[in-house]
């Protein structure tokens, strides 16, 4: 008896820490860039993978600090030299960064209109039909802030007025709640 006890504490004591842990994990975390919005990363993705596991000080504290304040914001070209994401995402470990950039980047994008409403933008809609360099970087820079234009200036072509021309798609001057949520 006294035996059966000593191994239920022993797979206590190995499990338990593991369970605790995990139940304080959010799935997903949104990574705030200095220029291109946020990105949305999946800790039950990368946790399921072999490379990883349920190993959290694989990335924790040594790539990216856990307290997420701390951590610095870095740049596509230090990711593409191996820092942040780039540690893994080079390529052999897994898919490069340097690769498409919607794999991380295509997530919707909110346009704060104080007047009118805001405007989410949703890029998975529009990926389906164009490929990024149709947009970027003519019509849309991406980097936070640049890309403001008025409904006048939309309606002779600028900014979603290039696509949303009443032709080509719906135009700019017709359903304002087609893109304002009031």
């Amino acid at each position: 008896m006294t035996r059966r006890w000593m191994v239920l504490a022993i797979v206590l004591m190995v499990a338990l820490p593991s369970i605790v842990c995990a139940r304080w994990i959010k799935d997903k975390v949104y990574l705030q860039t200095d220029s291109v919005g946020k990105v949305e990363f999946s800790h039950y993705t990368h946790m399921e993978m072999d490379s990883i596991g349920k190993n959290c000080p694989t990335c924790h504290n040594g790539v990216f600090h856990i307290v997420t304040k701390k951590n610095p914001a870095f740049t596509m070209k230090q990711m593409e030299e191996g820092k942040a994401c780039g540690v893994c995402h080079n390529g052999k470990m897994a898919f490069s960064v340097k690769g498409d950039c919607t794999t991380c980047h295509a997530g919707d994008i909110v346009y704060t209109v104080e007047d009118a409403g805001n405007v989410t933008f949703p890029h998975q809609a529009h990926i389906a039909m164009f490929s990024c360099d149709g947009c970027h970087p003519d019509l849309f820079k991406a980097e936070r802030g640049a890309n403001q234009a008025t409904m006048e200036e939309m309606e002779k072509g600028a900014s979603c007025g290039a696509c949303h021309d009443g032709s080509t798609a719906f135009g700019v001057a017709e359903d304002c709640e087609s893109c304002h949520k009031m």
